[in-house]
């Protein structure tokens, strides 16, 4: 059932030709693995086929046995194998293999799309003749170009590619994740919106689209953000719901606009939950800071300093963790090795790499490569499949030599973002005595303590519940912080 499910993931778009081969041909080895294939007996196909492309003959009937092995390839579910079938056929292109170029360049595109790779495809398609490349096509293959081209920070050469998508093509709305995100590395806060705006209306109510409409909505609400639009980006991002992957990155995110709004309410309920025992081991440092600084707007020095006193306390031994593996581990594939095994990185920080949306994706690719390896051994004796196995030996190493890449990375940039938050909240401390002075002095004392008597409307069937420092799993989110300024009026 897996199988099949995965299967269905990319059949919308995988094709055989029709191919009519001439009655003398009729027993040669392209024609037998193709009736083979046909009759779904696909072992026998793969080593007609294999027997084709090593042999001297015409560089056409070759291209379409690569075609055809990628047909068989993809059946039997070996993914990544298929899409270097396809991939072989456009290497060698050339006015023979017209009759397959169009569909090979449609299957290897929505492959390497759901194994996230479509820049190998795109680099290809770039050193393809253009006149190889059918009309029918071209928005696969403009999407591909521009990936690449995104991938190399070629921003202005990625952005003429995807603005080629035409917005009935089937990878239209992918194009416009990728030039919003290319206008907002431009700083075009205007341009990136429209994009993110738009893939928000083409992917509105569609199940499978989910993942993709929620990194529209996170991307458009920082975009709005960045733009100054503090209402509207209180407003985009009060559509998540807890179900969201991004649901605790909205929640230290969203209350930032919500304090220049001087929305204590809601963004101190957020930080409630941001700072809760649940997510002491998610390197969110900055959801202390920021409720330091809400409660210092509010004169509640107490409050503030107990905040802070538990940054110190959590962070402090992860800074000193930090600092000792930027010491201790070189190079990508050593933390690589550290984050797969568990041995070597810290806990807050496997959990913030594990959150990533990218790392968690590649993550899943690698373990189908291995599957696929796997699968592969059983078919050992046919010389193709043999070197298809080295190519997966090798995608799976620059896999891994990547995502290592990417997490050396992330560990520097949290690590500088650790030591600047805690100066800051060193600051912090400071302007606490500076408050509480100000405030003796204004008020000849520090004021009383009081209770604040909060009226509440609640819906039937629900009950006001003071926080007196127990935390109920199920309700975070959605606390609400009520409090009252302690400044000097």
């Amino acid at each position: 059932m897996v199988q099949r499910h995965r299967r269905s993931f990319f059949l919308a778009f995988i094709f055989t030709l029709g191919l009519q081969a001439a009655p003398s041909r009729s027993s040669s080895p392209f024609e037998q693995g193709r009736l083979s294939y046909e009759s779904g007996n696909y072992v026998r196909a793969l080593d007609q086929f294999s027997r084709v492309i090593r042999s001297p003959g015409n560089a056409g009937e070759r291209n379409r046995a690569y075609y055809f092995q990628g047909l068989t390839l993809f059946e039997m579910g070996l993914y990544y194998s298929s899409f270097v079938s396809f991939r072989n056929v456009l290497v060698a292109a050339d006015d023979k293999s017209r009759d397959v170029l169009e569909k090979a360049i449609k299957n290897a595109v929505v492959i390497v799309d759901k194994l996230n790779m479509v820049e190998k495809m795109g680099k290809i398609l770039k050193n393809m003749p253009p006149n190889l490349i059918p009309s029918s096509v071209s928005g696969f293959s403009h999407y591909a170009i521009g990936v690449y081209e995104f991938k190399r920070g070629n921003m202005d050469g990625a952005s003429g590619y995807l603005k080629s998508v035409h917005p009935e093509s089937p990878v239209y709305p992918k194009a416009l994740l990728y030039l919003g995100i290319s206008a907002t590395k431009k700083k075009d806060r205007k341009e990136a919106a429209y994009y993110f705006n738009r893939l928000l209306e083409l992917t509105t109510g569609k199940r499978e689209s989910f993942d993709l409409q929620e990194l529209a909505r996170l991307n458009l609400a920082r975009t709005v953000y960045s733009a100054g639009n503090m209402e509207k980006a209180i407003e985009i991002y009060s559509q998540f719901l807890s179900s969201s992957p991004h649901w605790l990155t909205v929640l230290l995110e969203a209350s930032w606009p919500l304090m220049r709004v001087s929305d204590t309410t809601v963004s101190l309920g957020n930080l409630h939950t941001v700072i809760s025992p649940y997510y002491r081991d998610e390197l969110l440092g900055e959801g202390y800071l920021l409720r330091s600084t809400i409660l210092y707007s509010l004169c509640k020095y107490e409050e503030m300093r107990k905040t802070l006193n538990q940054f110190f306390e959590i962070y402090d031994p992860i800074l000193r963790d930090m600092q000792k593996e930027a010491r201790s581990l070189s190079g990508g594939a050593a933390f690589y090795s550290a984050f797969t095994t568990e041995n070597g990185l810290n806990q807050a920080f496997r959990n913030f790499a594990k959150r990533d949306i990218g790392i968690q994706n590649d993550q899943k690719v690698i373990t189908l490569l291995v599957t696929e390896r796997r699968k592969l051994a059983k078919l050992n004796r046919i010389p193709q499949m043999r070197r298809m196995a080295e190519l997966i030996d090798a995608a799976q190493k620059e896999l891994t030599t990547g995502i290592g890449g990417d997490l050396q990375v992330m560990h520097q940039t949290k690590l500088r973002d650790l030591l600047s938050q805690r100066e800051q909240a060193n600051y912090l401390k400071v302007e606490i005595v500076t408050g509480e002075k100000e405030l003796v002095e204004g008020q000849k004392g520090l004021p009383p303590k009081r209770v604040v008597d909060v009226e509440t409307t609640v819906s039937a069937g629900y009950h006001f519940w003071p926080f007196k420092g127990e935390y109920w799993e199920d309700e975070l989110g959605a606390y609400v912080y009520t409090t009252e300024s302690s400044c000097i009026q």
